[in-house]
């Protein structure tokens, strides 16, 4: 595993939990103490069985040091319930800041989706992060204590009579070599079973139903069909991994007797005569039996939950090897004087197998735009515009020409540049308000300023917003309402997404508009938040309504991936041919 990049350290170091792996350690120390006395203790209430006050006595002493070891592992219990707690939120939260910040691009002739498309990166995450709750959970650092418990229940075997001590600890140490061993060839299979889970995991994170809906449900020849061959995939892997689970704790639960019947071959060169010894002998052996099954146990939860730190690593350091924003914050340019689209070439990647198909194109789209500008881009349904926002939003790199801002001071912001941190500073001047745009389940505050604590600024931007747009007064949302992803409709996420951009104030604002679906009142504010946009940033909008379009300082008119007109409404309802076709479009998506 590549840990260059991601140390172990960064996993299971951090804030809050420190404390606790002190904690953590000391209870362990005590248990190990506290274990080591354990057989002592035994083996001085055996040797003074004939002694009635000083067996009485040793009695008491065993009843405290139990009670210790009790009071001891409650510490450690609820120590390690905190911190696994800790654990989880810290490294999920490690992975999912690593993901957002992360730029999964499409590059020149590539045709690949997404790395880490948002199903996948959450179904990764709940299933891989459980291993470091196994991981700590499964009682990994009780291995220490159950060492310190064999290692004293050796010795205790030694003092009670050399032969059988001896031969005992020698087959004690090598039964559990051989576990410990056999066990290390189970990690290659609990991966497996690890993978097999994700990629059902993934699949499951797109589908409404389960598994039971979708493993018992004929596919014939369907997409649906994928799962079936998933939920197979995985269940085999488990059986599998079932049965080595039960050939090896199954070989672990027979020491026992196996040691009883050597000690019964023992007995005749040990010259073993009283009971006492006989019954210490017989308890030491369950007492040391006990933990060295443990630690097999332990063990293999330890390469099962091990699989998953190894892809969680994998995942971060494949996140690490690919261009990031690495939580900067937002260094705009004060003041832009303009802003030349030239994108000259732009193909998509012929799908395999189809060689003799022309695969979509945008050649030649050359225009200025300037600040306050209100940009329409528009089109027939197919003609690049979703293409075209792609590319200005840096999400796409293309063949040959790019963007360029140019600030008042001189200082030109290019993509795709001639850097990769030339694209990260592209990209932290423009804002993106799509049908897609994220909202967090955090209060309306948080999803406006992308801050947990809203600065100043902020009451009097809302109560600007407010007075301006009636609908987010009917709707009844203030700063500190907590959103529910689940009732929001996509046009209220949509105008949250415009009132985030709004506030950010970036130079360059792209703006999707939502085609269909929304009530007149939503509509409306949506269209006053582009103009409350436009008054600060130069805005492009690929547009779905008349509406939008009508007072634009320019449209964009697109056909088949290539410029063909540009001007005011007027202008083109005149002149441009595919301009009335797209109103046409329109009109009949309208009707329908």
């Amino acid at each position: 595993m590549n840990t260059s990049n991601n140390k172990w350290s960064k996993f299971f170091v951090f804030n809050g939990g420190n404390i606790l792996l002190v904690v953590v350690g000391i209870c362990l120390i005590l248990s190990s103490v506290l274990g080591a006395l354990t057989p002592q203790k035994v083996a001085e209430l055996a040797d003074n069985y004939k002694d009635k006050d000083l067996f009485y006595n040793s009695l008491w002493n065993l009843s405290y040091l139990f009670i210790g070891v009790y009071l001891n592992r409650v510490v450690y219990q609820l120590s390690i319930n905190k911190y696994v707690q800790l654990l989880m939120q810290n490294v999920r939260s490690l992975c999912y800041d690593k993901w957002l910040h992360a730029y999964d691009m499409r590059r020149k002739g590539e045709s690949k989706s997404d790395d880490y498309p948002q199903g996948e990166v959450i179904a990764r995450i709940m299933n891989d992060t459980e291993s470091f709750r196994e991981l700590m959970t499964s009682g990994s650092f009780g291995i220490f204590i159950d060492v310190f418990f064999v290692v004293s229940g050796l010795i205790s075997f030694v003092s009670l009579n050399k032969v059988t001590g001896i031969s005992l600890a020698v087959a004690e140490v090598i039964a559990s070599i051989l576990l410990i061993w056999g066990s290390r060839y189970m990690r290659e299979i609990f991966m497996e079973v690890r993978k097999s889970r994700a990629d059902m995991s993934r699949l499951l994170s797109n589908m409404v139903g389960g598994i039971k809906e979708s493993f018992y449900t004929r596919h014939e020849n369907y997409a649906s069909k994928r799962g079936e061959i998933v939920f197979k995939d995985f269940l085999t892997k488990q059986l599998t991994a079932n049965i080595w689970d039960a050939g090896y704790y199954s070989t672990a639960e027979s020491l026992y007797p196996i040691f009883l019947a050597f000690i019964v071959f023992l007995f005749p060169y040990s010259n073993i005569t009283e009971a006492a010894i006989i019954f210490a002998i017989v308890d030491l052996i369950q007492r040391s039996i006990r933990p060295v099954k443990d630690v097999a146990a332990k063990i293999a939860n330890i390469q099962r939950a091990y699989t998953g730190v190894t892809r969680i690593n994998e995942f971060l350091s494949h996140l690490d090897s690919n261009l990031s924003s690495k939580g900067q914050k937002f260094k705009g340019v004060k003041n832009v004087s303009k802003v030349d689209v030239d994108v000259q070439r732009f193909e998509y990647p012929r799908k395999s197998g189809q060689t003799d198909e022309t695969p979509f194109a945008l050649e030649n789209i050359q225009f200025t735009a300037y600040p306050g500008q209100l940009i329409g881009i528009v089109g027939i349904s197919g003609c690049g515009k979703s293409t075209l926002l792609n590319i200005m939003s840096a999400n796409i790199v293309p063949h040959k020409g790019g963007v360029n801002i140019h600030a008042a001071d001189g200082e030109l912001i290019s993509f795709p540049g001639s850097r990769l941190e030339d694209i990260i500073h592209y990209r932290e001047q423009v804002g993106i308000v799509s049908q897609d745009s994220h909202i967090f389940s955090d209060t309306v505050a948080f999803n406006i300023c992308m801050s947990r604590n809203a600065p100043e600024s902020f009451s009097t931007f809302w109560n600007n917003v407010v007075a301006q747009i009636p609908y987010i007064q009917q709707w009844g949302i203030k700063p500190e309402d907590k959103l529910d992803q689940k009732s929001l409709s996509m046009g209220q996420k949509q105008l949250l997404a415009a009132i985030r951009s709004c506030f950010l104030q970036k130079p360059v604002v792209l703006f999707d508009e939502i085609s269909s679906g929304l009530d007149s009142e939503l509509e409306l504010a949506l269209r006053k938040m582009v103009l409350l946009i436009q008054e600060k940033s130069l805005t492009f909008i690929v547009a779905h309504r008349l509406e939008t379009i009508l007072e634009a300082d320019r449209i964009i008119v697109l056909e088949e991936g290539r410029l063909v007109n540009s001007g005011k409404h007027d202008e083109l309802l005149s002149d441009s041919l595919v301009y009335r076709q797209f109103l046409e479009e329109l009109s009949q998506s309208t009707a329908s």
